[in-house]
């Protein structure tokens, strides 16, 4: 995939760390590429991120409650 414009990533950055910023005031855990994160991570999320796009998901429960946000990062379009 071609490298993305530093303009790009900062985008893909800021409405991660928004999502995350949401989920945390809720209660609700975001994890990244698998691995969980809190606003208390934003300046690792930031070089993890590098340069890959990321796709958001939700796990729900067995009634259909968001219980959990995912972003994954995607090499296809």
């Amino acid at each position: 995939m071609e490298r993305k414009s530093n303009g790009l990533k900062e985008v893909m950055y800021s409405w991660v760390i928004s999502e995350i910023r949401n989920a945390e005031n809720i209660g609700m855990p975001v994890r990244v590429d698998g691995k969980y994160y809190t606003m208390r991570d934003a300046a690792r999320l930031h070089h993890v991120m590098e340069d890959h796009y990321y796709m958001k998901s939700y796990i729900g429960d067995e009634h259909g409650r968001i219980q959990e946000i995912n972003f994954d990062h995607i090499t296809e379009f």
